[in-house]
């Protein structure tokens, strides 16, 4: 898929170029991605704060928490296709790629089960003081995901940071970004709102570094 994700948006990238997939296993060019810089990182950047702004930052956790659950759940229903694309991209045998499937939905399962269970403390202090810790999302998360396990790598990184309600930027390898492109295709259908999650393909010189 030759398009980005920015706040809930399938675009090109503002130059409009494009990277050809190739299959490892065969040398041949089978798909193209958007080749984005860095001025499609700001865009998704300047998304995920508006998010935290919006419906993804005004959700309790536990709504997040069972948006997640549902991307996990669509995860397993969509298994052996996200498995497809994983192992075509990567080169790795269908067998791997189905576990990492099974893997990647029980990293949202289990984080998004986790994301009412995370509270504040009071601690003790001086009479007539009340003192309390107050945990809050750190804001935008960035993070780049390497390619031989693209799909279990972005669930590892990506649900607990959702689960905290940071809004994220994924920039995954551009040698294997088509299972996160799936993986960002199933979280919008699970409800994640726009702007929470934004991927950014491309060359990690061109978006990345400044």
């Amino acid at each position: 898929m030759s398009k980005l994700l920015i706040d809930g948006e399938w675009v090109d990238a503002l130059e409009g170029d494009t990277i050809d997939v190739i299959d490892p296993c065969s040398g041949q060019v089978f798909e193209k991605i958007a080749r984005g810089r860095a001025a499609d990182v700001d865009l998704a950047v300047a998304a995920a704060r508006r998010a935290l702004h919006g419906p993804w930052g005004r959700m309790t956790a536990t709504e997040r928490g069972r948006i997640m659950q549902r991307l996990g759940q669509l995860i397993l229903e969509h298994g052996e296709e996200l498995a497809q694309v994983e192992a075509r991209d990567t080169g790795k045998p269908m067998s791997v790629a189905r576990a990492d499937a099974k893997a990647v939905a029980r990293y949202f399962e289990f984080y998004g089960g986790a994301a009412d269970k995370v509270h504040g403390q009071t601690i003790p202090y001086l009479n007539g003081y009340n003192v309390s810790v107050v945990r809050i999302p750190h804001g935008v998360t960035a993070h780049i995901i390497p390619w031989n396990y693209p799909a279990q790598m972005m669930g590892r990184t990506l649900a607990p940071a959702l689960a905290m309600g940071n809004a994220a930027v994924v920039k995954p390898s551009e040698d294997a970004c088509l299972s996160a492109l799936k993986l960002a295709e199933l979280a919008m259908l699970a409800g994640l709102p726009p702007g929470a999650l934004n991927i950014v393909t491309g060359y990690g010189t061109e978006a990345v570094r400044r």
